[in-house]
This record gives C-alpha cells, sequence and structure tokens, in this order.
C-alpha cells in the first residue's frame, strides 16, 4: 500500500479560510510537484482531496498532468479531528471492499505531520511538513504483521 500525503501549496492569507487560494509561488511549487507525481502515480490511484481551494488548486496541478481524478472528502478540511481524518483515509484504502494499492491524499497542517508520525512511530506528535511537500509512506506485511516505512519526502524545492 503505498500512501502519498500531500501538504498543499502556499496560499493567500485572506479569508474565509475555506477560500483561500494559492499564491503564484504556491502554484509553481504545486506543479514542480505535480511534475513528479505524475511520473509515479497510477492512473488508478484514490485521490482524495479537502474541500478548501487551496487544496483543490493543488490537486488540480496533479488531474492537469496526469488521468487522475479526485474525490472531494469533507472530512479533510482544516481544523477536522484527526480521527476524522484517519477515519476517511482509512474508508478511502478500503473502498469496493478491498485495499486499493495507492492513495494520494491532498491536505493541511496539522494532521498531516500527525498522521505521518503515528503510522511511522506508533506514537501520537505532530511533525511539521511544508507546503506543498508530499510524504511517500509503503505499508508491507511481513508474517503476518504490517508496518509503515517512509520511501520518500518530495520537496518544491528540490525538484
Amino acid at each position: 500500500m503505498n500512501l502519498l500525503l500531500w501538504r498543499h501549496a502556499e496560499a493567500e492569507d485572506t479569508s474565509p479560510d475555506m477560500a483561500r487560494v494559492l499564491t503564484a509561488d504556491g502554484r509553481r511549487s504545486a506543479a514542480k510537484v505535480a511534475r513528479v507525481l505524475a511520473k509515479h502515480v497510477p492512473s488508478d490511484a484514490r485521490m482524495l482531496v479537502s474541500p478548501a481551494a487551496r487544496a483543490l488548486q493543488t490537486a488540480d496541478a496533479l488531474t492537469g498532468k496526469s488521468k487522475l481524478h479526485f474525490e472531494i472528502e469533507p472530512r479533510l478540511q482544516p481544523g477536522t479531528d484527526l480521527s476524522d481524518v484517519l477515519a476517511a483515509i482509512e474508508d478511502g484504502m478500503h473502498a469496493i471492499g478491498a485495499e486499493l494499492p495507492w492513495m494520494l491524499v491532498v491536505g493541511h497542517q496539522p494532521w498531516i505531520g500527525q498522521i505521518a508520525h503515528r503510522l511511522l512511530t506508533g506514537a501520537d506528535d505532530d511533525w511539521s511538513v511544508r507546503k506543498a511537500a508530499v510524504w511517500w509512506l509503503v505499508r508491507r506485511a511481513r508474517n503476518g504483521d504490517s508496518s509503515w516505512t517512509l520511501r520518500a519526502v518530495i520537496d518544491p524545492d528540490i525538484v
């Protein structure tokens, strides 16, 4: 199972929060990361996106470069409780009765860093995740046990 956690790119500092759009730098960063993702993420991956404008614009950077389509998931909006975010991801992974091999989630801090920390360490804490960065996690099953490992962090400044 591949789980990619993509934090939205830089957005304008306006209100209301859900309507904040990407800055010019944010659009460039999202496009740079999208070019890398388009080379690796298969077209049958499931992509769940926060309904916030900045997350939708970040996701659009990828869907314009690939055959991926995204689903808006209300439980991924800013300020959502971590347990609700995890439930949305789990529901998405087990769609149609089988675990999907690829899931891409576009959303917000602090929950992206919290999910990465929990899956990789088993403990609850906050990790800082840069805007427009992707954390690529892989779940492997061995001898009846499964564990998550970090495959890559994709940072817009190095791609």
